[in-house]
């Protein structure tokens, strides 16, 4: 029932008013941990139970279309604590973001923005840059954690975690708070080319060790591996090494068109090597089962198959949710659908929470992804909700943030 438990997450009802059809909208994969079609890693369990006992009724932020009238429960939130990194990656999606720290004032307005809509077992990724580097660092984490911050995603190249950073986030009794470090080849020196530092995989492994070696069943060690097309085949040695270190989740993605990459279409993935990719991340969840092997990319629904479409008013997001259950703040204030997705929604920084929630509610973006008014073929398939495809590959290949995904294989 456990699983069942985790499909009810996506599940929101209701009913017709003023005529208008009126939707809710949820997350489906409300957890990190969570991917239909695989089991609850043994690490997950405990705290699955915990966030069932947390507040689970919030009130929804209510959009209206020409046509419906959309509620909206927030899944998990970005914010870019800071623009600074100490590493210059070949792929960067920041590389091109303002060198400042987002003022911890700011930093809860969003939290709390965000908490009015989501009950706090919903996930909040702090990110960059380096978010280590943020020149307060600790008091950043007692703000979070004090406005709502159960669940935590920390990204980081791990080169500036120290045991302090670990003994405060056991002090803050977070319900999980997992590190996600970058580790993007076994070979160092490539993994160091590619990060743009020479001890990069050094620091990487440290990190992950760190996590592990806490033995913490609220603490969890997570690689994150950004890979290129020949290194497909070498997935599974790379899951290997992560288990053989202590990790409890390996996170694979392929490079995509954002920040600095969109200058490098030579790491992008063709549209059968995304597929093959896919497929192999897929065998090798099934392989190892007590792993939890992630990707973000929406078109892995279409390998998954169909497991929740949702009943009649009902909508579940369960690939991309950029701007409609999902968003991001860069270290200035921008919001923007996703991370990956560079479209300016508004500034947050001189808005109070009631103006942004006005102004997110009238944002066309919002109500372009609530409709999914994709084209081409994502706008014809019956997946689009499921799936959505990749809104940033959209934008950087066919010049228009809602065509269709390029590397789309069905």
């Amino acid at each position: 029932m456990r699983k069942g438990v985790i499909v009810c997450l996506g599940r929101l009802r209701s009913t017709s008013v003023c005529g208008l059809e009126k939707v809710a909208v949820a997350f489906a994969t409300s957890y990190p941990w969570c991917e239909y079609g695989g089991s609850i890693p043994p690490y997950s369990l405990e705290l699955l139970e915990e966030a069932m006992e947390c507040k689970t009724e919030v009130p929804r932020l209510e959009v209206e279309t020409e046509d419906s009238i959309f509620e909206i429960e927030f899944g998990q939130i970005q914010i870019e604590i800071t623009g600074r990194c100490n590493m210059k990656c070949e792929h960067c999606r920041a590389s091109y973001q303002a060198q400042l720290d987002m003022p911890i004032d700011q930093i809860v307005k969003i939290v709390r923005f965000a908490r009015q809509f989501s009950p706090n077992y919903k996930e909040i990724i702090l990110s960059g840059g380096e978010p280590l580097m943020h020149r307060d660092f600790a008091s950043v984490l007692i703000a979070v954690r004090n406005n709502g911050g159960e669940f935590i995603t920390l990204t980081s190249n791990g080169s500036k975690l120290t045991r302090k950073h670990l003994d405060q986030v056991e002090e803050l009794q977070f319900k999980r708070f997992v590190l996600s470090v970058s580790l993007d080849s076994l070979n160092p020196e490539r993994h160091n080319t590619f990060r743009g530092h020479p001890g990069a995989f050094r620091s990487a492994v440290r990190a992950l060790q760190m996590v592990a070696k806490r033995n913490s069943p609220t603490m969890v060690a997570s690689m994150r591996s950004t890979i290129q097309a020949s290194q497909i085949d070498s997935m599974e040695e790379m899951v290997v090494f992560a288990k053989n270190i202590g990790c409890a989740r390996v996170s694979f993605s392929a490079i995509h068109p954002a920040g600095r990459a969109i200058e490098r279409p030579d790491l992008w993935m063709t549209r059968e090597q995304k597929k093959a990719f896919l497929e192999n991340l897929y065998r090798l969840k099934g392989a190892y089962p007590d792993l939890n092997i992630t990707t973000n990319d929406p078109l892995k629904c279409l390998l998954r198959g169909v497991h929740d479409i949702g009943t009649e008013n009902e909508l579940v997001f369960d690939g991309c949710g950029a701007a409609a259950i999902t968003f991001n703040v860069n270290a200035d204030g921008t919001m923007t659908p996703c991370a990956l997705l560079n479209v300016p929604m508004m500034n947050v920084f001189p808005l109070s929470i009631s103006e942004i929630t006005d102004r997110y509610r009238d944002n066309p973006i919002v109500r372009d992804m609530l409709t999914m008014n994709l084209h081409g073929k994502c706008g014809s398939c019956n997946l689009k909700y499921q799936c959505g495809g990749c809104r940033a590959r959209a934008l950087v290949q066919l010049g228009d943030f809602l065509a269709e995904d390029p590397h789309c294989f069905a």
